[in-house]
């Protein structure tokens, strides 16, 4: 049997509307109400659709339908312009008509709102019996922790012609205090297509972006910022995934480019693959020991260009975008390299020096205002690119909000 609720605040109206009714099943049970009981009604009755009368487009209309936006909703008016209706649509109706319609509109567009609402409901059990044996995260949409790695290996094999984004989002480190998952849940819901795929792994919720770029995937981020940022930040990573990547090695750089992001604070970082293929053919292994100063400058120089000035562009910008208090300063050259982070009583330098040998030094000053011998480390130029650059940074930074 279904069971219908008419809501409209005029008789007439609420009368001629259960008159198109008719071709309903013998068994079909029909009630009416107004807008201000129909909310108590609906809860008794448990509807199987709701027709909604008003000519009147205000927050009381727009309360009314989000209340009870979980179940189906016929919405009957008699004119209706574009952004009305875009903006009805986005609240929760499911289908809209007008007045003067015919019957034939009416019952089609009836049996279709019916037809959606059995759709709900099944999709609801099937969510509950996933839910139960553990294949969502309870609470959420998201797959759990368990199943996340396997669900997306697979998705990213189905999608191989197309444009796929991964994006990873956690909470900022000092405010997990505040974070609240539900919110951020429903608020990834309203917002994400019903083809992104959400998962969760070790407090990080991951989102599988089809036919998204790098930049649609800032974007969505962007967006989901604004929408907690008075309850609390987020970060994100990024990676336009690629023909030639493999599981491991996406799950691989979107952790890195995630905790990168983390670093900076309620920030995005977006996965560059700056090759550095060309700088070590430069110079092979075989020659570590041969101190060509001709060969080593041209290894030096591919290297500032792929792999140190990069990371220092990179991590400049992350720190002028997310660190006001703090002023910077980089420059990269043939003799050495230098970082400089500043705020009240504290001035770190992280330096590269190269002295000549297949080889680069690099001095950590964790504050200059006090003295302090700097932290030392030498590395073969053959082993240096931007991942390791960029991971000496994300310490010298952390380093550098720690000291007082």
């Amino acid at each position: 049997m279904n069971n219908v609720i008419i809501v409209c605040d005029d008789k007439n109206t609420s009368e001629k509307i259960k008159s198109n009714l008719i071709l309903l099943r013998k068994f079909d049970s029909i009630h009416t109400a107004d807008f201000t009981n129909g909310i108590d009604i609906i809860i008794r009755n448990n509807p199987q659709l709701i027709i909604l009368y008003s000519n009147t487009f205000d927050e009381k209309l727009t309360e009314f339908i989000k209340t009870t936006s979980s179940y189906p909703i016929l919405f009957i008016t008699e004119n209706l312009s574009d952004d009305n209706l875009l903006s009805l649509y986005d609240t929760g109706i499911t289908h809209y008509m007008l007045l003067n319609g015919s019957q034939t509109e009416f019952l089609v567009k009836v049996m279709s709102c019916l037809r959606h609402g059995t759709e709900v409901k099944k999709f609801a059990r099937n969510k509950e019996i996933l839910t139960q044996i553990g294949i969502f995260k309870k609470g959420t949409d998201f797959y759990s922790t368990k199943y996340t790695p396997a669900v997306f290996k697979s998705l990213i094999k189905k999608y191989p012609q197309t444009k796929l984004t991964i994006m990873a989002i956690a909470p900022d480190i000092e405010i997990k205090n505040k974070y609240n998952l539900e919110l951020l849940a429903n608020i990834l819901k309203q917002n994400l297509r019903n083809e992104d795929i959400i998962g969760f792994r070790n407090e990080k919720i991951y989102i599988l972006l089809p036919n998204t770029n790098k930049q649609g995937a800032l974007d969505v981020y962007n967006k989901i910022k604004d929408l907690t940022a008075e309850d609390f930040t987020i970060s994100a990573g990024i990676l336009e995934i690629e023909k030639n990547m493999t599981y491991d090695f996406i799950s691989k750089k979107i952790d890195e480019t995630l905790a990168d992001a983390l670093l900076a604070k309620n920030s995005a970082v977006v996965y560059e693959d700056f090759s550095t293929s060309m700088a070590m053919n430069w110079l092979d292994k075989s020659n570590k020991k041969q101190k060509n100063f001709k060969l080593f400058k041209k290894a030096l120089i591919k290297k500032i260009e792929t792999a140190i000035a990069p990371a220092f562009f990179q991590k400049q910008q992350i720190v002028e975008q997310r660190l006001f208090e703090v002023d910077t300063d980089q420059f990269t050259n043939e003799k050495e390299s230098r970082f400089t982070l500043k705020k009240e009583g504290v001035c770190s330098i992280f330096e590269i020096r190269y002295p000549g040998a297949v080889k680069i030094n690099i001095y950590t000053y964790k504050n200059v205002y006090k003295s302090q011998e700097p932290e030392y480390q030498s590395y073969n130029i053959h082993d240096v690119n931007e991942k390791l650059i960029s991971d000496l940074l994300n310490k010298f930074i952390k380093d550098f909000n720690s000291e007082q």
